[in-house]
């Protein structure tokens, strides 16, 4: 089974709700072997979130649990990004921080995190599963299976999706996240120090994006080509679901445009024969 990871619980919440509803009462126009396991994401002004922005006003309590109370009502996970690059522990007991976490105490829940000592706060504290983050580079396969010893799962670097020479050396290949969208060119120059300004802008509520030293260096890959080293295709991910048991894939787009999202979303999701169908109506469902 190919278990898909929505982004976005906050900014796309809505839309994801549609085509998780649209999973159970349209399954024919979906792959029969995919289902959604869990969306991704933070909540605004958390400053322990990272990867991208997440700025506005603050959720209540209330509104957190809410937010979870819809998620998991469509049968789908959590995964909070507590992924800032720049959280020292002295930022462990933000008080904002910690209702989030409260709220997600006790639920099919787990932290995606940048830091050890903040993960080791987090499963010591609130008992959450830990996910090791793409924003940690991990220099070789030996690294990344000692992370596999500490974490219970660690999100792959997108330079390997297709890398099957690394993939082999990996012990536990199933408990690898795969973003199989990342339009990032390959071994991007600029991607740690644009993980390191979108942590400064969460920490310090910097909107927009303004400082960077440097340019993104985005390849401009969509999803209409194949010319992306790795950007998956859906036999590729079949691939690596049948060599090396990977099921858990994440999709790339907490800012993404909706047009964007739906492209993807339309693209792994929908039967060939289907995607023109589940656009129109993902079209018309969010237009509602």
């Amino acid at each position: 089974m190919i278990r898909y990871l929505l982004p976005g619980f906050t900014a796309h919440l809505k839309f994801n709700l549609i085509i998780a509803g649209m999973k159970k009462t349209t399954p024919e126009l979906f792959y029969d072997d995919i289902t959604f396991d869990s969306m991704y994401g933070n909540f605004p002004g958390c400053i322990m979130n990272g990867g991208r922005r997440t700025i506005g006003e603050r959720y209540t309590y209330d509104q957190i649990a809410d937010t979870f109370d819809r998620i998991e009502n469509e049968g789908l996970g959590i995964c909070l990004t507590f992924t800032n690059t720049l959280v020292k522990p002295e930022h462990f007991e933000d008080e904002y921080s910690n209702t989030i976490l409260r709220a997600a105490q006790g639920r099919n829940a787990r932290a995606i995190v940048y830091s050890d000592e903040l993960g080791d706060y987090i499963s010591g504290r609130y008992h959450l599963k830990l996910v090791l983050s793409t924003s940690r580079p991990l220099k070789d396969a030996d690294e990344l299976n000692a992370m596999l010893d500490r974490y219970d799962m660690v999100v792959l670097g997108y330079n390997h999706n297709k890398d099957d020479e690394f993939l082999k050396q990996i012990r536990d290949p199933a408990r690898l996240e795969v973003m199989p969208n990342e339009l990032c060119r390959p071994n991007c120059p600029t991607r740690q120090i644009h993980y390191e300004c979108e942590s400064y802008s969460q920490m310090n509520s910097i909107q927009p994006f303004f400082f960077c030293p440097q340019k993104c260096a985005s390849s401009g890959f969509t999803m209409q080509t194949d010319s992306s080293p790795h950007l998956l295709s859906n036999s590729d991910i079949r691939r690596l679901n049948t060599v090396y048991g990977i099921s858990y894939f994440k999709i790339v787009g907490r800012l993404l445009a909706k047009g964007l999202l739906m492209e993807s979303y339309a693209y792994y999701f929908a039967k060939s024969e289907y995607r023109s169908v589940l656009m129109k109506i993902m079209k018309s469902k969010i237009d509602q």
